[in-house]
């Protein structure tokens, strides 16, 4: 090999090993940086989630440290029927346990305690709220000041929508679990799932779910190779999407649908016809195995009259489209409103409106609420519940009562 060719064969591997350098420093190095830069004025290597500064904490010495153990330690593993289920974890704000439901102070009442199960999202989860400051922990609460003894069981999973709550009853029934009463809090996950797909019934990140699918067989490894890159080199695939103008999304499909190609009306009812069918579902499930079922549609920070700063910045999160996002919210809580199954039905509560007056705020993100936000919930679930207890004990008493 002649000299010439050694000098361009090692100038090739120079440029090659620099161009590597370079890509390795754009990806890990630039965060590397900032977080020594941060850790030097800051204190910390990482920024505070913006949820921690919420002004709807108005400034709780607790917010910041609970949502670093939010990002840093909650997660989901796949579960059976359901899609995922939260992992185990107990930290100093969280305690999620093997069951992967977060734990209620008061779970466990003892015998002839009311059964209660609450069923839901995160929002039922209760992220951003600590431990006695959940709508369960807090009803459990209000159940004992009022005297009823209920054990109260957090059911909620991150990003369940009503369908998934459905099925996480129905595999429980299944179990043998004994329960009294289900309390269901649905309805921002319903929605959003619906604007994220365009259809009803949808399950939230359902492009991630679709990409993922069968990824270790044989016939897509083409499809793992490209995910590994794009989840390995995001900043150097985002700059070249913008410098070429490809899609550059390996198995990956879009994140959403364009709400302006989707007939709202149309996709409002059905949305809401598939809930009304979960709940019919549901019903006939209680009927049979002798509980008795609720229903309580969340509170959406859309239909808030009052925002404030913060409030606005929420309900812009994760959209480009704030008012088909809007116009979509309206026609699906309109659709509820108005059904025949839902409207009129005496185990169905509409929570829609619950903070729409409010001035203060009450969102510490796009979905969740404050503690005092909880608490308010919670208090308007109270009526339904006790009453539901009273009816079940009144149930009881007369057959007992009754001659045989």
């Amino acid at each position: 090999m002649g000299e010439l060719a050694v000098r361009v064969i090692t100038g090739l591997g120079l440029a090659i090993g620099a161009f590597v350098l370079l890509l390795l420093f754009v990806e890990f190095g630039i965060d590397w940086v900032r977080a020594v830069f941060r850790r030097g004025r800051r204190g910390r290597s990482t920024r505070p989630s913006p949820s921690a500064n919420a002004d709807a904490y108005a400034g709780a010495d607790w917010a910041t440290a609970y949502f670093d153990e939010v990002r840093q330690s909650v997660r989901v593993d796949w579960a059976p029927y359901v899609g995922w289920r939260q992992r185990p974890f107990h930290g100093e704000h969280l305690h999620i346990d093997e069951r992967g439901l977060r734990t209620t102070p008061g779970d466990d009442a003892g015998p002839g305690a009311t059964r209660i199960l609450c069923f839901g999202g995160s929002t039922m989860m209760g992220l951003g709220a600590r431990a006695d400051h959940t709508i369960p922990a807090i009803l459990a609460w209000r159940l004992s000041e009022v005297g009823h003894r209920a054990a109260v069981t957090n059911m909620g999973q991150l990003g369940y929508n009503s369908t998934q709550a459905a099925i996480a009853l129905h595999q429980l029934i299944k179990g043998g679990v004994q329960l009294d009463i289900a309390v269901f809090y649905d309805g921002i996950n319903d929605m959003v799932c619906a604007e994220q797909t365009g259809e009803p019934d949808g399950v939230r990140f359902e492009n991630w779910r679709r990409a993922e699918f069968n990824l270790l067989y044989g016939d897509r490894r083409r499809d793992l190779f490209a995910a590994a890159v794009l989840a390995a080199l995001p900043r150097t695939v985002r700059r070249l999407r913008s410098l070429t103008g490809l899609r550059l999304r390996g198995p990956l499909g879009p994140a959403v649908v364009d709400l302006m190609t989707v007939d709202i009306p149309d996709l409002a009812r059905r949305v809401v016809e598939a809930y009304a069918t979960n709940l019919r579902v549901i019903r006939l499930i209680a009927r049979d195995y002798g509980f008795q079922p609720l229903f309580f549609w969340e509170p959406a920070i859309t239909t808030k009259r009052v925002k404030t700063a913060d409030e606005f910045r929420w309900e812009a999160q994760f959209t480009d489209d704030l008012p088909r996002r809007r116009e979509l919210y309206a026609a699906i809580i309109g659709e509820m409103r108005c059904h025949p199954d839902l409207a009129a039905a005496g185990d169905v509560v509409d929570l829609s409106g619950l903070f729409d007056d409010w001035t203060a705020p009450v969102y510490v993100d796009i979905y969740h609420l404050s503690e005092e936000g909880n608490a308010v919930v919670a208090e308007a679930m109270l009526p339904a519940i006790t009453a539901a207890i009273s009816d079940m004990r009144r149930g009881r008493a007369f057959s007992e009562a009754r001659p045989e």
